[in-house]
């Protein structure tokens, strides 16, 4: 892309029964002021309504369809087929764009630093259910820090085609960090753009945190895959991993959580 010319960006929202916060979802889209945005909705087979709320609102979409699917990195593929823009980005069905403004600023970033594959801001998390607002979570790009596990917040961020042109699509045999494994592919040679702009809400609870043993294993998994670790960096990982998880739950415990969030993620 030139200098002048203004991407389209393709937001991939996938859902399974999520009728409960999709509506808010497809309306920050729609609310964006980037003038090229689609929407695709791939949805797993949803029982619970979901599907009517996406016909109800299929004039404002790019696409979508309603089939089983092998899980969310299946989901996230049969978006990234289907997408037409120059950069795509991840929009899970209970998380929303949180200003309309949002991709306007992640595009500009884009264009100031000649359109790099990755460019991501930063997300709040909020309760599930009041929506009240825990932490902000914004963090600078780290080499060092991607291959200590931590992994970038895949709703916050652009990705442009090209990176699934030269790094491949989602690995389905992953069924939580499927985007941190592909994150490895490319990011620790590329580089990522970081925006100090709040990006997206997110809504605390997702399959990441319920299921945190899934997180370790595929993460470790996902390191020793692309050779950054062996066996003694794996053991070292799993016990900082034990140790967080017994400290959260003492923090939790004494009501600290939210509070020690707020300090270790610069909350504003």
């Amino acid at each position: 892309m030139s200098a002048g010319e203004t991407p389209l960006v393709s937001v991939i929202t996938v859902v399974f029964n999520g009728k409960r916060f999709l509506e808010e979802t497809i309306a920050s889209v729609q609310a964006q002021t980037h003038p090229r945005v689609e929407h695709w909705l791939i949805d797993g087979g949803s029982t619970d309504g979901t599907v009517e709320i996406i016909r109800r609102h299929e004039a404002n979409l790019a696409g979508w369809i309603s089939e089983p699917d092998q899980g969310i990195a299946d989901a996230f593929n049969k978006g990234v087929a289907r997408a037409r823009g120059d950069y795509i980005l991840f929009l899970n069905a209970d998380d929303a764009l949180a200003r309309p403004a949002a991709l306007a600023d992640l595009v500009a970033a884009a264009q100031a630093r000649g359109w790099p594959d990755v460019v991501y801001g930063d997300i709040t998390l909020h309760e599930p259910d009041t929506g009240a607002l825990m932490y902000r979570v914004s963090e600078p790009y780290s080499r060092a820090r991607m291959l200590d596990g931590n992994v970038l917040t895949h709703p916050s961020m652009l990705m442009h085609r090209r990176y699934f042109e030269k790094f491949g699509h989602f690995d389905i045999s992953y069924r939580v960090c499927m985007d941190y494994e592909l994150f490895l592919r490319g990011i620790p040679a590329l580089g990522a753009v970081h925006v100090d702009a709040v990006i997206t809400r997110m809504r605390s609870g997702g399959l990441s945190v319920r299921q945190r043993a899934w997180v370790v294993d595929e993460v470790i998994r996902a390191l020793r895959q692309h050779g950054y670790i062996g066996a003694a960096g794996a053991l070292r990982l799993r016990l900082r991993y034990g140790a967080r998880r017994w400290m959260r739950k003492l923090l939790e415990a004494a009501g600290l959580y939210g509070a020690f969030n707020a300090l270790r993620f610069r909350r504003t």
